[in-house]
């Protein structure tokens, strides 16, 4: 008994002893592949810590670019203002001084001449001087060739017949003589039976005043008599 309980034993010892090593290695490979899969994530985490970074630095750099970039193009707007209100400014300075040299030259040559009156184009000016009631200009041709027509209205309101003497001048702005011409019974618009108005008569008449002097007309006269 005692030798079949002793190999008995010592056959559970050795059977035990093979089979108790199993267990250990199955612990150690668990914990390396734990410890393997907790090293991935952290790789994965460092790769999107950097890349994250990265982004940060470029969006940094990027921001700081444009606000140098839109600072220069506020500058460069700014003194684009400054010089185009200067020059808005001088401008305006110039025009005024042309405006006031052209007044001061038009009653100095209005001054020289009594009855000069302005040159103006597709209006009608009133003259009301005796027979005369109103005159009107306007400019045909080209920009080289430039012909002055006029229509003038005479009325003769008296009870009187009456003769019509008019002669009509043109003038530069320096108020030199260019151009004048006399008003004829063959310059009526209507037939006229008689050269003289009679009473209570309105008669126009139209032409066009040739140029003397290639000069461009700025005023006007008539003379009537």
């Amino acid at each position: 008994m005692t030798e079949n309980q002793t190999e008995e034993e010592q056959s559970q010892i050795d059977s035990g002893g093979k089979a108790a090593p199993g267990k250990p290695s199955s612990r150690r490979y668990s914990s390396r592949s734990s410890h393997s899969r907790s090293a991935r994530k952290i790789f994965k985490l460092k790769i999107v810590v950097v890349v994250l970074s990265v982004a940060l630095l470029i969006a940094i750099f990027g921001w700081i670019a444009m606000s140098v970039k839109l600072a220069g193009v506020e500058e460069q707007f700014q003194q684009y203002q400054l010089s185009s209100r200067q020059a808005i400014s001088a401008s305006e300075n110039q025009t005024a001084e042309v405006e006031r040299l052209r007044t001061e030259n038009e009653t100095l040559v209005k001054g020289v001449i009594p009855g000069l009156r302005l040159l103006e184009f597709d209006s009608t000016i009133t003259l009301d001087e005796q027979y005369l009631r109103n005159i009107g200009f306007t400019l045909t041709g080209t920009s080289h060739t430039r012909n002055y027509e006029y229509r003038i209205v005479l009325h003769n309101d008296s009870l009187n017949v009456v003769a019509p003497a008019v002669t009509l001048f043109l003038f530069d702005d320096h108020g030199i003589q260019v151009g004048t011409t006399v008003l004829s019974k063959t310059d009526a618009t209507s037939k006229a039976e008689f050269s003289s108005l009679q009473p209570n008569e309105t008669r126009s008449y139209t032409g066009r005043v040739v140029l003397n002097i290639q000069s461009e007309p700025k005023y006007f006269l008539v003379e009537v008599k």
